[in-house]
């Protein structure tokens, strides 16, 4: 099926093949008080960066902060910015997988330690406590395949009384194979609350399989009331497809979670931070960049914070902050974009556009610094630019199983 690249010029036959959900002005609203995340993109970090790169654009709604200091960290951003979202990563797929006895993870990683253990809603409370808006639940790291585990997380978070939590689902990301997606879709379907989804992985966890982008925008659009958080610009990507929220980390690690038990394959020898380079719509090291326009004059960034400086400046971890705060203003420019499209169908429009763009330029850059493979679009930005923006009749013939 070939789609044009101007939303409002669709024939009837095929704007009447969109599912219903590509009709719409944006996701599904959310119930008070959770209506606070709707339609919103917040970054992802940890406390020590959000206080070196706020105040943020103004169309990233807030923050979401992980790690030991998070909850100090909103304690001191709310006395300082009483205005602004904030939300509590409990991080509970770093301490333990999810079983199906114990779903969540309550034992709390912060430096101060309760005597004595916590109940799941003394954890969400806490949550609140610190200054957060929402409580996440600290849910353990769903393994593929561990049905049991997953079911046990929605059967709980269906007896939790308050309104004021999103249920955290960690998914590895092979869930988002084609022999596990209808289950996953179909298992939280059942659970109607908001959830938030995290994928995990080494490196990019989207790399991994060929069906990751079609089945997480089926997850998205197909499952009810999803958010996807601790991501990269797959963000976008959800948002163009149903989700209610997503979550854009500041670095690598804050960009997808690590599978429990495993180690980050990060390069620990080179300090350069990671860096958006915005016309290839991918993230690299700032010392990639660098060896990369080494013969030739480096772009230069207008956005905010670079103000017409060249992209291959970033070389030494005293430059993270500067780094992380090109790489938000580069991206939340593209928020604005998105939130100016009328309906899901033309967001999608618009992210395929780009992404093709993006993938056209990879060849451009390439021949203008005369290195023939030097940048490559990644698997997952060619998938955004290839694949159809919407699928005839979402779950259409499939074979949906919840055991």
């Amino acid at each position: 099926m070939t789609w044009p690249e101007e939303p409002n010029h669709r024939s009837e036959e095929l704007v009447a093949m969109l599912p219903d959900i590509a009709r719409r002005p944006g996701p599904k609203a959310l119930p008070k008080p959770i209506s606070v995340l709707q339609d919103q993109i917040l970054l992802h970090t940890s406390a020590l960066t959000a206080r070196e790169i706020t105040p943020l654009p103004s169309s990233i709604a807030g923050l979401v902060l992980a790690g030991k200091t998070a909850a100090a960290g909103i304690k001191d951003l709310r006395r300082r910015q009483p205005e602004l979202l904030l939300l509590r990563d409990p991080e509970g797929y770093r301490t333990a997988l999810a079983t199906e006895d114990e779903p969540f993870v309550l034992e709390d990683d912060e430096e101060s330690q309760p005597l004595f253990p916590l109940t799941l809603d003394q954890h969400l409370q806490a949550q609140r406590d610190c200054g957060a808006d929402l409580a996440l639940t600290p849910t353990g790291y769903l393994s593929v395949g561990d049905s049991d585990a997953l079911r046990a997380v929605v059967r709980t978070a269906a007896s939790i009384e308050r309104d004021d939590v999103v249920i955290s689902v960690p998914l590895d990301i092979a869930w988002l194979k084609d022999d596990h997606i209808n289950h996953v879709i179909a298992v939280l379907a059942t659970l109607d609350r908001p959830k938030a989804v995290f994928l995990g992985g080494q490196f990019d966890p989207m790399e991994r399989y060929k069906a990751a982008v079609q089945n997480l925008r089926r997850l998205v659009a197909e499952a009810d009331n999803v958010a996807v958080l601790r991501t990269d610009l797959t963000g976008f990507d959800v948002m163009s497809h149903g989700a209610y929220a997503t979550s854009i980390g500041t670095g690598g690690s804050m960009r997808h979670m690590i599978p429990f038990g495993e180690t980050p394959f990060a390069q620990q020898k080179d300090p350069s931070p990671s860096v958006l380079f915005e016309p290839l719509m991918s993230f690299h090291k700032g010392s990639t960049l660098a060896q990369r326009f080494a013969n030739t004059p480096a772009p230069v960034c207008h956005c905010l914070s670079c103000q017409g400086q060249p992209i291959d400046r970033f070389l030494s971890r005293d430059d993270r902050f500067d780094a992380h705060r090109h790489s938000i203003n580069a991206w939340a420019s593209w928020a604005n974009d998105l939130h100016k499209q009328p309906t899901l169908a033309n967001r999608a429009t618009w992210w395929k556009n780009r992404s093709r763009a993006a993938v056209a330029y990879a060849e451009t850059v390439n021949v203008r610094i005369n290195q023939p493979d030097a940048f490559q679009a990644s698997k997952t930005l060619q998938a955004w630019a290839e694949l159809p923006q919407w699928w005839a009749r979402a779950g259409a013939n499939q074979q949906i199983r919840t055991r």
